[in-house]
């Protein structure tokens, strides 16, 4: 029966083949072959009665890469893997930020505190204004589906934002100007909503596949780090600066008693 319906079946495949060319049409491989492989002046020479709209390059770039991710959802991303260097870059920003985490435990002297928080506040600052250029990067690099239109507009738009929020964090880190009575507190407050800002604009951004995984992963576990260091800093800030004479006068009495 199957050997039968071969015979059957070519034959008839023949005849509908010579019946398209007959009636002035290609086979239908040669056209869709011709569609892909041929300029569009030679695409339909001699095809006069046919009415096929040729696809623009904007809509075979489009196919092309809807594909292209689906596929990888499919088989996985390989950028799943971390790059050397960007590994390293990121346990170089953890181990800093892991320090200032560290003093922000464990000092308790308003001195040693106010000497370090502009340099901790202005670091966390550049590194809000890095993780925008990343936006501006991937976009350069046209990462992720092109028919996500609006999600490659906002991360365009993101780009600038967040490193504008960086350098505003690292202004307002040496006091508001005209204000001195709010301090560099404003500056805590600005990176913290910076960070959390990110962190959801970077998790709906890996939903549609628009931001590498190893990327989302290492940014999520170094903005963790920094908002845990930035929120005891503000508010351990706060109260050795509410209790500054009382620790220093303390500390003075701790002092004198173990010289005599």
């Amino acid at each position: 029966d199957s050997a039968a319906a071969g015979a059957l079946r070519v034959p008839w495949a023949r005849a509908r083949t010579e019946f398209s060319t007959e009636a002035g049409q290609a086979p239908a491989g040669e056209m869709l072959r011709d569609c892909w492989d041929r300029p569009a002046h030679e695409r339909f020479a001699g095809m006069s009665g046919t009415a096929l709209s040729v696809p623009s390059t904007s809509l075979r770039d489009r196919f092309g890469s809807s594909h292209h991710w689906d596929m990888q959802r499919v088989f996985g991303d390989p950028m799943s893997t971390t790059p050397p260097s960007a590994k390293h870059l990121f346990f170089s920003c953890g181990i800093i930020e892991g320090i200032f985490l560290s003093i922000n435990i464990m000092t308790m002297s308003p001195f040693i505190f106010e000497m370090v928080m502009p340099y901790h506040l202005k670091y966390t600052g550049l590194i809000v204004g890095w993780w925008g250029g990343t936006y501006l990067g991937l976009n350069l690099a046209r990462y992720g589906p092109l028919t996500h239109g609006f999600w490659y507009g906002a991360r365009l738009a993101a780009g600038p934002i967040a490193v504008t929020l960086g350098v505003l964090g690292l202004a307002l880190a040496d006091g508001v100007p005209g204000l001195p009575k709010l301090g560099p507190w404003p500056s805590y407050w600005v990176l913290i909503s910076s960070f959390g800002g990110m962190a959801a604009f970077d998790v709906a951004l890996h939903k549609r596949q628009m931001l590498p995984p190893w990327l989302l992963k290492w940014k999520l576990g170094v903005s963790a780090l920094i908002v845990a260091s930035l929120l005891l800093g503000v508010l351990k800030g706060q109260y050795l600066e509410r209790n500054a004479h009382h620790l220093i006068m303390a500390q003075a009495a701790l002092d004198m008693d173990m010289d005599e």
